[in-house]
């Protein structure tokens, strides 16, 4: 708690022991050109998390990093995570399996602090697959499944291939949380293709991957053949929002009898029905967006503790960013709108 406000870290990271994907990546197979400076899952100091650094990153040392930055809970995603099941070297079989080690090692992580602690597995590409491990990660008691934004397979993500997918985690219950994390190999993401810099690639990437699966999402149809379905856009800036829906609906305006007859909504109707988008600490554009769709339809997060994140400073930069913002807003943002988004209601208790 800080500033007598609750706060819920919407998109937290883990840093995966070891172990957890081991056996999955092949030997001397490099995941991505990263600066060589600091270990990429971290922040650029990372003696600030020496305490994290020598108990591996393990539940309890990650329990005190929240409570150093005034947090009450998170919700945890993966770092190596977000690669490994999509490495052209995996098969679909090691690629599963590979989603199954880490969707059963986050739920033993959560297990030591259930009141504080939750996560969304991984899935693998294979839509059959992918729905199966949706369903098992229900049974584990997690909150839903991270898929990535890029075209990383065959078919984008308004293809029906994916319908089996979106049908689970209806019936389960479970969110879909879009998250981008650049490429398992370059090319693989917008801006790959013309700049070889690693903050020109990721400055890119993030947004502009995410505009492109609002697209399939909204205009796409996935919203309309799936009523139910939850849909989180992380880690990719809220300011865009606005003019995206807009455009999009605009497309919608004049498309209705030709490539948006399936839609009986305007995509912004959509996003307001089923969607949430997370704001970064530094977002200076928080007030603005959340006034224009709404604090029911913006969440919190920290990333920590990946290179961007303020640590120990997260929350304390948001606050500054959103003076202007009305306090029940931010109480909303920063804790009632992930509470409500993840179904957390009964486990976070206020």
């Amino acid at each position: 708690m800080k500033n007598g406000m609750q706060i819920l870290d919407a998109d937290g990271h883990v840093v995966e022991a070891g172990e957890v994907f081991n056996d999955f990546i092949p030997r001397g197979v490099q995941i991505y050109e990263l600066p060589e400076t600091t270990p990429w899952q971290m922040v650029g100091d990372i003696e600030k998390l020496r305490d994290q650094l020598d108990h591996g990153f393990d539940a309890p040392s990650y329990l005190r990093a929240l409570d150093a930055q005034g947090i009450d809970a998170a919700v945890l995603y993966p770092s190596i995570g977000l690669f490994v099941p999509y490495m052209p070297e995996l098969d679909a079989d090691a690629s599963l399996a590979s989603c199954r080690s880490y969707n059963d090692w986050i739920a033993g992580y959560c297990a030591t602090d259930r009141k504080r602690l939750a996560a969304v597995g991984t899935v693998p590409l294979d839509p059959n697959a992918a729905a199966e491990e949706a369903r098992r990660c229900a049974e584990l008691d997690l909150l839903g499944v991270t898929v990535r934004p890029n075209h990383l397979a065959d078919e984008y993500l308004d293809s029906q291939s994916w319908a089996p997918l979106y049908h689970a985690l209806e019936e389960t219950g479970g969110v879909l949380a879009l998250h981008e994390a650049l490429g398992v190999r370059r090319g693989h993401t917008i801006g790959s293709d013309r700049f070889n810099g690693f903050g020109a690639r990721h400055a890119c990437s993030h947004a502009l991957e995410m505009m492109t699966a609002a697209v399939a999402i909204l205009l796409g149809g996935v919203c309309e053949r799936h009523p139910e379905l939850q849909v989180a856009f992380l880690e990719c800036g809220t300011g865009w929002l606005p003019y995206w829906l807009a455009r999009l609906d605009d497309h919608y305006e004049w498309m209705q009898d030709t490539e948006c007859a399936e839609l009986t909504m305007k995509p912004s109707e959509y996003f307001a029905r089923q969607c949430v988008i997370s704001s970064d600490p530094e977002d200076v554009l928080a007030p603005f967006v959340t006034e224009q769709v709404g604090a029911d339809h913006v969440l919190w997060a920290s990333d920590f503790p990946h290179p961007d994140a303020a640590y120990p400073d997260a929350v304390d930069e948001f606050f500054e960013k959103t003076e202007d913002m009305a306090d029940a807003d931010k109480r909303a943002v920063m804790w009632n709108t992930p509470l409500t988004f993840y179904r957390l209601e009964d486990r976070f208790v206020a």
